[in-house]
C-alpha cells in the first residue's frame, strides 16, 4: 500500500457508482520526496541540489511556469513511453498526433467474453474400495460401488482490443493499437453456465 495515499471508500463500487475518494497525505508525500532527494543527491553532481519549488530562494513567478511546462513535458514523455510499450509504432503515433490537432483522441480498452455449450458426457467411476463378503455356502464375493458422473463441456472465447479514435463518441476514424484473442475448453460438474 502507498503510504502517501489513504483510501476512504464512500460507497461500494459497482456499475455506474462513483469510485472511492482518495485523500492526499501531504506529510507522507513530502517524506517520500525527501527520501528521493537524498538518493538523487548521491547520484547527481554535488552542485545540484533538488528541492521543493517553494523552498528555492529568489525564484521568480516565471519559474513556476517553467516548472509547470517541464512537468507537463515529463507527463507527455511518460504517456509516449506507455504507448510505445503497448506496441504503438511511429506511423500510428503520427496518426494520433494528426488527429489531436483538430479534436480529442480517445483510447478505449474493450473486452469480450463468450461462453458456448459444447456437450454433456456421462461416465462411470469405480470406487477404489471393495466390499468383500464371505459365505460358507457361496464362497467369497466382491462388490465395488460405481458412481455415474455427469460432466458439461464449454468453450470460453476471450478477446480484447485497445483502440484509439478521433472524438469522444467513436466514429469512422479508428485505429486498432493492440489486441488479442484466445479460447479454452472448460469442464464443469454442474449444468450452470460458468461465469
Amino acid at each position: 500500500a502507498d503510504p502517501g495515499r489513504v483510501p476512504t471508500p464512500k460507497t461500494r463500487l459497482g456499475r455506474g457508482q462513483p469510485r472511492p475518494m482518495i485523500q492526499f497525505d501531504e506529510h507522507g508525500f513530502r517524506r517520500r520526496v525527501e527520501e528521493a532527494v537524498v538518493t538523487l543527491q548521491k547520484l547527481l553532481h554535488s552542485t545540484r541540489r533538488p528541492t521543493f519549488a517553494e523552498d528555492v530562494p529568489n525564484h521568480s513567478y516565471q519559474d513556476k511556469y517553467l516548472l509547470a511546462e517541464f512537468l507537463t513535458n515529463c507527463g507527455l514523455a511518460a504517456q509516449c513511453t506507455c504507448l510505445e510499450a503497448l506496441g504503438v509504432g511511429t506511423q500510428q503515433l503520427a496518426t494520433l498526433v494528426e488527429w489531436s490537432a483538430s479534436e480529442t483522441v480517445t483510447l478505449r480498452l474493450a473486452g469480450r467474453q463468450r461462453c458456448t455449450f459444447l456437450r454433456e458426457e456421462e461416465r462411470e467411476v469405480e470406487s477404489t474400495s471393495k466390499v468383500v463378503k464371505e459365505s460358507t455356502i457361496f464362497g467369497k464375493s466382491e462388490q465395488k460401488v460405481v458412481t455415474r458422473v455427469n460432466e458439461w463441456f464449454w468453450k470460453i472465447d476471450v478477446e480484447w482490443e485497445l483502440v484509439a479514435y478521433a472524438g469522444t463518441m467513436g466514429g469512422p476514424r479508428q485505429l486498432r493499437l493492440q489486441g488479442r484473442s484466445g479460447s479454452a475448453q472448460l469442464k464443469t460438474t454442474t449444468s450452470a453456465t460458468p461465469e
